[in-house]
């Protein structure tokens, strides 16, 4: 049940195509009928008039395009820059937060730190310090206090100016421990 092979180079020299020529121009007359143009010269005026309105409606319309796209170009630029502002202020309203949250926990350490049971407790523990016993509170009117003169200098011995200046020291010392101990407290 096979078909004979058939020789497909024979058939394909003889179905040759005819040549093609181009036709004059055709143009309808006022009754309807075609005639082939004659001369080229004559129908030159038209075509140039409707080849130059054709080229200012394609000027006209590559205007329009540009001046969208040029629109078009500034909108996006503009929603760009509108979003970049968008998240710097986005980050400047996280960065505010987070500042008021360090002050506010810095507040919270400086009450906790700077508690008047801390300190005596830190006083007792590290300078043996104890809350004071009974104490007297002497109201002394202004008349009875003795009256300095300006004019006489304090006569005070060399005795007297070397103890006031140890006890200086020594309060110094203790302030700067008291404050010491409470920072390094507060590390813990």
């Amino acid at each position: 049940m096979a078909v004979a092979a058939r020789d497909l180079r024979h058939e394909r020299q003889h179905a040759r195509r005819p040549r093609l020529a181009l036709a004059p121009p055709v143009s309808r007359t006022a009754r309807g009928r075609t005639t082939a143009k004659k001369s080229h010269v004559a129908s030159s005026r038209p075509r140039c008039a409707s080849r130059s309105v054709a080229r200012n409606n394609y000027r006209m319309l590559a205007v329009v395009v540009i001046v969208l796209m040029t629109l078009g170009m500034g909108r996006v630029w503009l929603s760009v820059q509108a979003a970049e502002a968008s998240l710097e202020s986005y980050e400047l309203r996280r960065g505010i937060k987070a500042e008021r949250y360090k002050g506010d926990m810095l507040e919270i350490q400086q009450s906790a730190l700077s508690s008047p049971s801390r300190i005596r407790a830190i006083a007792g523990a590290t300078m043996d310090m104890t809350t004071a016993g009974e104490a007297t509170v002497l109201d002394l009117p202004p008349e009875a206090l003795p009256r300095r003169v300006a004019s006489q200098p304090k006569t005070t011995s060399t005795f007297e100016r070397v103890l006031a200046d140890a006890m200086g020291l020594a309060a110094g010392e203790a302030q700067v421990l008291l404050v010491g101990d409470v920072g390094l407290a507060s590390a813990r």
